[in-house]
């Protein structure tokens, strides 16, 4: 999946005093906040708190205004003002030292259930959303009160998920949607949160929140396009594990129409291309699949080695093998010891019966990877479409000759290796695999491991001991090397 994004979220200053301000395009936003008395009587009480120098008289006015905003609101009629001047007063409330966003009823100043709990961040939310509701020009007015509060919460969240403090941050991002249900940047930090702890449903939920809640606006599009992907990449991933099915074909038809709306407003990224590749293979619509990859046909250096080795396999299972071909050449220019690309190569070659092209990406794959039995069975093929090829009878006896000496070299490989695992891990490259002993006593080896750049330039070398393996069994290696240009590797053959 993508690199999460987070953005620290730089929060207004909300004065208990003063209106925020407005620009002349929101002038049309008007709120009597000065009658009935009820409302003038509570702004007459939030610019005492605000102006008072006692700090242990802020909270009586604080009080005061609750109380005349809350005791009987049926007889205050302008609902508008009563409830800006709730959303000033909760301000306030959660602008003072150590201000906590739980507080007993009592203590805020209502009369009504005072021993009851008060989620002062629900009631600010509450009383923002409803002036927003009744007053749409207002939003703007209304906007910063809640920023504020949302912006300290959520950058809480991200730095707790930064510090792997992921009970806090989990915490923290459920709290900033108390004050701003309808952002979806904390369940970008959810969505994250999820898919470190395995919860792949939950994950998926938080992300599908994102992209509905980020609509059209420009202001979320960066974790929108981030979510559609992962989402995509997500269900894809089930789909490849699931059995034919109903379930199989709705995970594919969804990845599908993510990554289509995700690439028609991010044209031209390429790990999104080649996820949808994925996706259409898996549906299989063969045409489609012709489609995605060829822009990586006509111009192969917008993309990594990586992306088009899968365009390759895709062209390839869907029997484009000319294609295949091309974009199997086209990555290895860029990373020429990439052991699966030489090996799937090899096969297209193969099928192609290009023997030209087939010969040295065989001896390559042969020098990679000498212990792996199938490089054999893939020369004894080339001298195989070799002997087919020719009408001299002294070459066609060495090429049939040439296919029993690699198949016999295949049958009698000893040890056996195969290569389960090699990949970038950061700065550092990983390579694990197994090793079979086929012979009749036990018996161990040294493995000369060398790690390569794109040019094919040893950057980190390693002496792998392995064994002693039992006749007939096996065991595993691992190996990681912090080399940050290594692309591949290859090993001196293990006797």
């Amino acid at each position: 999946m993508k690199a999460r994004i987070w953005t620290a979220v730089v929060s207004a200053t909300v004065l208990g005093a003063t209106m925020p301000m407005v620009s002349a395009a929101q002038a049309a936003c008007e709120i009597n906040d000065s009658s009935p008395f009820q409302v003038n009587g509570a702004k007459q009480y939030i610019l005492a708190a605000a102006n008072s120098r006692r700090a242990d008289e802020v909270p009586k006015h604080l009080q005061n205004a609750i109380r005349v905003l809350t005791d009987d609101p049926s007889k205050i009629k302008n609902e508008a003002g009563r409830q800006f001047l709730l959303l000033r007063t909760y301000a306030q409330w959660l602008e003072r030292e150590n201000a906590g966003y739980l507080m007993k009823r009592g203590s805020v100043g209502f009369t009504q259930n005072p021993t009851g709990s008060q989620n002062l961040l629900l009631a600010l939310d509450s009383a923002a959303t409803a002036v927003e509701s009744m007053l749409p020009q207002c939003t703007e007015k209304v906007r910063p009160y809640r920023a504020k509060f949302f912006g300290e919460i959520l950058n809480k969240a991200i730095a707790a998920m930064g510090a792997e403090q992921n009970d806090s941050a989990a915490y923290f991002a459920n709290l900033s949607l108390q004050v701003a249900a309808s952002d979806p940047r904390p369940w970008n930090v959810l969505s994250t949160l999820y898919q470190k702890q395995n919860k792949v449903d939950s994950a998926m939920i938080a992300m599908e929140k994102v992209i509905a809640l980020s609509g059209s606006d420009t202001l979320y599009t960066r974790v929108k396009q981030q979510s559609r992907y992962n989402l995509a990449v997500t269900k894809l991933t089930l789909a490849e594990a699931a059995a034919v099915g109903d379930k199989k074909d709705a995970e594919i038809k969804a990845a599908r129409a993510l990554l289509e709306a995700y690439l028609k407003d991010t044209p031209g990224d390429a790990n999104a291309a080649q996820a949808l590749g994925r996706a259409v293979l898996l549906s299989g619509d063969t045409a489609a699949v012709t489609a995605i990859f060829a822009d990586m046909l006509i111009a192969p250096d917008k993309f990594t080695a990586d992306q088009l080795f899968e365009a390759a396999s895709n062209a390839a299972a869907t029997a484009h093998d000319a294609d295949a071909s091309k974009l199997f050449e086209d990555g290895l220019k860029k990373n020429p010891y990439h052991r699966v690309a030489l090996l799937n190569y090899a096969n297209v070659l193969f099928t192609l019966k290009d023997t030209e092209h087939m010969a040295p990406v065989v001896t390559r794959l042969v020098e990679v990877d000498p212990n792996f039995d199938r490089a054999y069975r893939l020369t004894a093929g080339l001298w195989q479409l070799r002997a087919r090829a020719t009408t001299d009878a002294a070459k066609k006896k060495l090429a049939n000759d040439s296919v029993l000496f690699y198949l016999d070299k295949q049958a009698k490989m000893n040890p056996r290796v195969d290569i389960t695992l090699a990949q970038k891990s950061g700065s550092a490259y990983a390579v694990q695999g197994t090793v079979n002993n086929e012979g009749s006593t036990a018996a161990s080896w040294t493995m000369k491991l060398e790690l390569l750049d794109v040019a094919g330039a040893v950057v980190a070398t390693k002496d792998v001991a392995i064994g002693p393996v039992d006749a007939g069994g096996n065991t595993t290696f691992s190996v990681k090397l912090d080399a940050p240009k290594a692309v591949a590797y290859r090993y001196a053959p293990l006797k």
